[in-house]
Parts: C-alpha cells; sequence; structure tokens
C-alpha cells in the first residue's frame, strides 16, 4: 500500500516535468507518456534528461529560465539547527533540502518547485512560511546524505539516568517506549540542546499548546503543538520529573538527569495551573558547561579586579542581578578558579546547578530541615576555606553568613539588586550592620547578560531601522558601532552568544570607612568611581566600542538608565568608549 501511495503521489507530482518535455522536444518518434509511468525524482529528471539530451545541470537551468526559478547553489555550512526545522524523514519523503530561513520564511530546495503539498505540510510542521527553489534530485539526496548525517533520534541520543525512573514511567504509561509521544518529547529535549536553550516553554494556547525556547535570553517560537498532543506531551513530560499525573491544578516541581548526544543535563521542570491547562517550563543545565574565569566574557578591568578580590582569605563577596543574568554561572567560574587540593570549597545551593569534582556541594532540602542558614552552620563545623551561598533570602541566613564572613572564611553569595552599590542598603534592611558590612564586605558585583552579534554578519555603522544606533552614534560620533543583520550561522537574529556586563567594587578603606559613617547610595557611587570602579554603563559603552553588541542590545538590557547615564556624560569626551575605539 505504502508503495502505490509514492507512486501515486510521484505521477501526479512530475506531470510538470512531462509536459515540459513535451513542450521542448522536436522528437516526434518518443513516447513521453510511457517514460514517465511511476516514476521517482531521480527517474523522472533522468528521463527529461534523456529526452531533452542534456545533462542534469543543463536540465536544471533550462527548467529555472522557462519557469523563471531560482536556482539553489550548493550549501557550504548548513546549521545543525536549521536540520531540525526539516526532518531527515520529511526531506526523504518530499526530497527537499533546508537551505535557509530569514524572517519566518524557510527555504528550501526542491526537485519539484510546484510541490504545494509539500509546502503546506512543511508549513504544518514547523510554522513557517515556506519558498521552494529548484535543485535536481541528484544533488538533493548528495546533499542529505552529506549534511544530516543520519540525524534520526536512536536511542542512544538520549539516556536517562535514573533506573528508578524508568520503573515509575513504565509504570505511568503502559508501552512507553513505543509511544509517539515519547518520540516528539525526547526530540524536542534533543533538539533545544541542540539549539543550546536554556530553557523550554509549553503552555496552553488557541486550542492546542505552544513551545519556545529561550536562545541567548531570547523566547524563539518553535512550534504550535495540536490539541490531541499537547495533554499527553504534558503528561509525559510530569513523569519524566517524577511528578504526580493526577494533580493538574496545583503547582508542581521535579528533576530528571539524562544523558543528551554524550553529554550529562540536568532538567528542572516546574507546572504552573493556567487558563486552558497547565504551563510546563523545562530548565536545562548542561553540566560541562562551567567555564573558566578567563573564558566567561569579562572586560579586562574587571577580570583583573575579580581575580585579585578571589586571593581573599576572608571576607564576603556578594554578586547581584536579576533572575537570569548570570550570577550562579561567574560564581562557578570562580570556584574552579579557586579549586585546588590545598583549599576546602563547600556550597549550599537550592538546587545544585552543576557538579564539580573535588567541591562538597549541599542541596537544600526544608523539608528534611535542611534550610540556607541550618546547613551553613554544620558548613562551619566542617573546616571549609572558601563557602558558596546560592542567596542570602532572609535575616537569620544574612546574619550566619556575615558571621562565617567574620570568623576566618571566604564567602561568596547572591542578592537581587539593581547596581553593586544598592547591595549596602539591602543588606541593612536584612539587618547587617553597616559596622559589620564595612568590616567584611570585600567586593559587590552587579552583573547583566547581553548577546554578542554574530561575527560573520554583523554591519558597520546603524541600520535605517535602528532609531537606538543613530541616537547612540549622535551622542558619541567618534564611536564605530557595529549591528545585527543576520544569517545562517546566527538563526537570522544577528545575534549569537551571550556575554556578561560586570561592574565590580572592591571595598578599599576609604569605601568602607563611608559604610561605616552611613554614607547615601550616590556619594558611595562617586567614592567607588574615584577608586577606578567602573559602572555598568561604562561597561556597556566599552562592548559597544568594541563591536561585541549593538546599541539595540544594550537598550533591550539597560533601559532607560544607560541613555540617562549617557546624557549625563555626553560634555565628557575622555569615555572609556573613545579611549577603545
Amino acid at each position: 500500500m505504502a508503495e502505490n501511495n509514492e507512486v501515486h503521489r510521484s505521477n501526479a507530482t512530475f506531470n510538470w516535468l512531462k509536459r515540459f518535455c513535451i513542450e521542448k522536444t522536436t522528437n516526434t518518434n518518443i513516447n513521453i507518456e510511457s517514460m514517465f509511468n511511476g516514476e521517482s525524482a531521480i527517474s523522472a529528471w533522468k528521463s527529461a534528461e534523456a529526452i531533452l539530451h542534456v545533462d542534469t545541470k543543463t536540465l536544471t537551468q533550462m527548467i529555472a529560465k522557462s519557469y523563471q526559478l531560482e536556482v539553489a547553489k550548493p550549501p557550504t555550512n548548513i546549521p545543525e539547527e536549521l536540520l531540525h526545522y526539516v526532518s531527515l524523514k520529511v526531506a526523504r519523503e518530499y526530497g527537499i533540502f533546508p537551505i535557509g530561513y530569514s524572517d519566518g520564511l524557510l527555504t528550501v530546495a526542491s526537485s519539484h518547485p510546484f510541490d504545494t503539498d509539500m509546502e503546506a505540510m512543511v508549513g504544518f510542521l514547523t510554522t513557517l512560511h515556506v519558498n521552494s527553489i529548484l535543485a535536481s534530485p541528484e544533488l538533493i539526496a548528495q546533499w542529505t546524505e552529506l549534511f544530516y548525517q543520519e540525524q534520526m533520534l536512536s536511542e542512544n541520543d538520549i539516556i536517562i539516568k535514573s533506573q528508578q525512573l524508568n520503573t515509575l514511567t513504565k509504570r505511568n504509561e503502559p508501552d512507553s517506549s513505543n509511544s509517539a509521544i515519547v518520540k516528539i518529547v525526547s526530540e524536542m529535549l534533543l533538539e533545544a540542546f541542540i539549539f543550546k536553550a536554556s530553557d523550554i516553554h509549553i503552555e496552553p494556547f488557541q486550542n492546542g499548546g505552544i513551545v519556545r525556547y529561550r536562545i541567548d535570553g531570547m523566547l524563539r517560537i518553535i512550534s504550535e503543538l495540536p490539541a490531541q498532543i499537547f495533554i499527553p506531551i504534558i503528561q509525559r513530560i510530569k513523569a519524566l520529573a517524577r511528578l504526580n499525573l493526577a494533580k493538574k491544578m496545583v503547582p508542581q516541581d521535579g528533576s530528571v538527569s539524562l544523558e543528551l548526544k554524550g553529554q550529562d543535563v540536568d532538567l528542572r521542570v516546574s507546572t504552573l495551573p493556567v487558563k486552558g491547562g497547565e504551563k510546563v517550563v523545562i530548565r536545562l543545565l548542561v553540566k560541562s558547561v562551567v567555564n573558566k574565569l578567563d573564558e566567561i566574557g569579562l572586560q579586562q578591568q574587571e577580570l583583573d579586579a575579580f581575580k585579585n578580590l578571589l586571593q581573599s582569605s576572608e571576607g564576603i563577596f556578594v554578586i547581584t542581578g536579576p533572575t537570569g543574568s548570570g550570577k550562579t554561572s561567574t560564581l562557578y567560574a570562580a570556584l574552579k578558579e579557586l579549586n585546588t587540593p590545598e583549599k576546602c570549597l563547600v556550597t549550599v545551593e537550592d538546587p545544585i546547578e552543576y557538579e564539580i569534582e573535588g567541591i562538597a556541594q549541599v542541596n537544600i532540602n526544608p523539608h528534611q530541615n535542611l534550610t540556607f542558614s541550618s546547613a551553613l552552620r554544620s558548613i562551619l563545623r566542617q573546616d571549609p576555606d572558601v563557602i558558596l551561598m546560592g542567596e542570602v533570602r532572609d535575616e537569620e541566613t544574612a546574619e550566619i553568613t556575615f558571621r562565617a564572613a567574620i570568623t576566618g572564611h571566604f564567602v561568596m553569595t547572591t542578592l537581587h539588586t539593581s547596581d553593586a552599590i544598592t547591595t549596602i542598603s539591602r543588606l541593612v534592611g536584612l539587618g547587617v550592620s553597616r559596622p559589620i558590612i564595612a568590616d567584611s564586605l570585600k567586593g559587590v558585583a552587579a552583573q547583566r547578560l547581553i548577546r554578542k552579534l554574530c561575527p560573520s554578519c554583523s554591519l558597520n555603522g546603524p541600520l535605517a531601522s535602528d532609531t537606538h544606533g543613530k541616537r547612540f552614534q549622535s551622542i558619541f560620533p567618534n564611536i564605530n558601532i557595529m549591528s545585527p543583520s543576520g544569517c545562517d550561522e546566527c538563526d537570522h537574529t544577528g545575534y549569537k552568544g551571550r556575554v556578561p556586563l560586570f561592574e565590580i567594587i572592591t571595598i578599599d578603606y576609604q569605601l568602607a570607612d563611608a559604610i561605616r559613617a552611613g554614607e547615601s547610595a550616590s556619594r558611595l557611587r562617586e567614592i567607588a568611581a574615584q577608586s577606578g570602579a567602573r559602572s555598568l554603563y561604562k561597561v556597556a559603552l566599552e562592548t559597544v566600542s568594541k563591536g561585541l553588541t549593538s546599541a539595540e542590545e544594550i537598550n533591550r538590557v539597560l533601559g532607560q538608565s544607560f541613555w540617562k547615564e549617557c546624557i549625563k556624560n555626553i560634555t565628557q569626551p575622555q569615555h572609556s568608549g573613545n579611549k577603545n575605539n
């Protein structure tokens, strides 16, 4: 039955090529009808070549000229992400190859550029508009063989690490090993991993669901889920994370450890009852991505200041920033810098995000009365040199954290504040006295993550539609800025990867005295600047001047605070941005 369907589809597909041959040939002795009876794509093109006495390249040019079609150029670098828009199965079934993607338009090479069935199916699967350009079936087969490299999901691509989980899954989902839902979820996780997504959002939407990936800090719509598979997908994910499948009206949190293409990945799964059903967010934590401090992208001045601060044998370092600003990743990089056999390093986290060999890591468990404060009390009896506290959340944790800092331990932790200096008033609000802050605080930092311009397609100067770039250029005409363009390398976003904007202030004697005296935040900023500390504004200015990011991206991350600083400093031409230009 499958073969008959394929033959029928092939006949319908290549009627246009048969008509083309009838129009172009002058040999009336050839029975063209019989030569096109039940042909595959390659055979149909071979028949056309024989009828017209031309080679494949010439036939391609003839067809393109006759129908005013664009001819596909041989691809040289197809990102793996692009291959996931069109699966290997779909590519083979329809004889197509994905060439590029831009602004919601997916371009595919096809030996039948009039295949509306293909365009409708691929459009449905990808939620993109599809544009067909011409290529011979032989070339498409070669490209498919070369670039896909059998990209089909194999049993070794995703390995669930827990035997208990496998048992649980089988109990909840009989025959799950053969389920199409299991495969859909597995392919979703694998695709998000390949896209380097930090999170997957699955939520009810228009009688079905929508899937979005957070890539480089920005959410992108990946696909829409039909209503009939949305709930089974949610159930499958809940089963993976060992959540209660029956509870749909209460939030739940769970986790599962996987191996994706040979790399260990932890999934943190959160469910939330919303209008229309449940929303699920999956955070992907790749355990192998803990970078060295030199590799995370800090500007040299801030990197040197941070490294000097890490030489402290006691005291406390606090890094601030909103959720998702990379604070934990920076602290892990610092731990990696400090991790030597001569030192005892301990972390207290909720949850443990990355595992580092040689470091004792404590996972908070409130149900067992293992809280930040109780864990820290026990850790102080374990003779640690360096302690990482995941976050100072309340007065009790703040008190014991600073007690550890003034009794011969170096402590690193995080807070949620708008900038580095605001940390002081936040700590005072948590009940820590100013004298203790002045005596124990070694440094404070603020961090944001910005997208880097794609090195393959960034352009000189602001684009015509870039109001932020033009505004920046008018304020700093001597700084040559770069702008995002978009190419296959960056999935046509203009950006690829992220780097931190990092403001760090070392607490010297002058700042410590000012903190002890209760000076205002603005006065503390002035003293920090006089000591050489650079604000987020100045670091951002240097980042733009070096062509690492765009004014548009700085506006997205820092907003009006950046432009206020620009106006305030417009009369000062000795900016770090000008200096580094």
